[in-house]
């Protein structure tokens, strides 16, 4: 949890580049039917899906374990957030009908038992009979392809700082990368870029691009890029297999595109 939370507290003053990615108002929207009032989101970061749910007539509470993203919400947002950790909500029992646990939460971790604890305490929070949905990030298969291709995404972790260092190249060095570093060819490389380029939706392209204007422009693209960590890359087997091994009841797997939410029973 130390090094998530860091890399949050690193990356805090720029989460506008990158919090509409994963679970974001596209895949929020989507959800909106099986969500019921009142909401508690975990992992609220600044409030972009605490203030879409508002928007949209629910009654939402927001908590984060960052005490930046907290006061980020209250100044970009106007949201009076509640800094809280995930794993000890300040919350009685059976308050909430939805609790969501957003991306950047359960599955940037690899310590599973840590992942028990906090959906647990999400359903402790939550009324019998209720949804408690847990986001996991993804990427368009295209992506995942590329990704898997240049070693971005590995025995099932995605490698963040490699994305990173990646992303902030321009194409001439990205190729050369490619070919230097790992064994790819010129031909095969534009091959791999052109298909990736023609394959993603507006969405994905919008999100790669907003990722190497921040790399660009932050005072201090290294600091942000040292903090990222290698986190878990999940499919939807994958998450079936660990909500198994964690004996807790999966409902359904809603593919979301850039996300995947699971939903667990009370």
């Amino acid at each position: 949890m130390a090094d998530v939370a860091q890399f949050w507290n690193v990356w805090a003053p720029y989460l506008s580049y990158i919090e509409n990615n994963a679970l974001d108002v596209a895949a929020i929207q989507k959800l909106e039917s099986v969500i019921s009032d009142p909401v508690l989101i975990a992992g609220a970061g600044q409030g972009l899906l605490v203030e879409q749910l508002q928007k949209s007539g629910h009654k939402v509470v927001g908590v984060d374990l960052s005490p930046q993203m907290v006061n980020y919400a209250l100044t970009r947002r106007g949201l009076t957030l509640i800094e809280a950790d995930a794993r000890r909500l300040p919350f009685a029992d059976g308050i909430y009908s939805t609790t969501i646990i957003a991306t950047g939460v359960v599955d940037m971790l690899h310590d599973e038992g840590q992942i028990g604890l906090i959906v647990n305490e999400a359903r402790r929070a939550t009324q019998d009979g209720g949804k408690v949905l847990v986001a996991f990030y993804g990427v368009h298969p295209a992506a995942e392809r590329f990704a898997r291709l240049i070693g971005v995404i590995t025995g099932g972790v995605l490698h963040q700082k490699k994305m990173y260092e990646l992303t902030r190249l321009s194409p001439g060095e990205t190729l050369k990368t490619l070919r230097n570093d790992y064994q790819i060819g010129v031909l095969r490389a534009l091959k791999e870029a052109l298909i990736l380029q023609f394959s993603l939706p507006p969405r994905e392209k919008r999100a790669v691009r907003k990722l190497a204007e921040l790399l660009k422009s932050a005072d201090d693209p290294q600091a942000l890029i040292n903090a990222a960590v290698d986190m878990p890359y999940r499919t939807e087997h994958d998450i079936r297999a660990l909500f198994t091994r964690l004996q807790l009841p999966l409902f359904r797997v809603f593919a979301l595109g850039t996300c995947s939410v699971a939903q667990i029973g009370k």
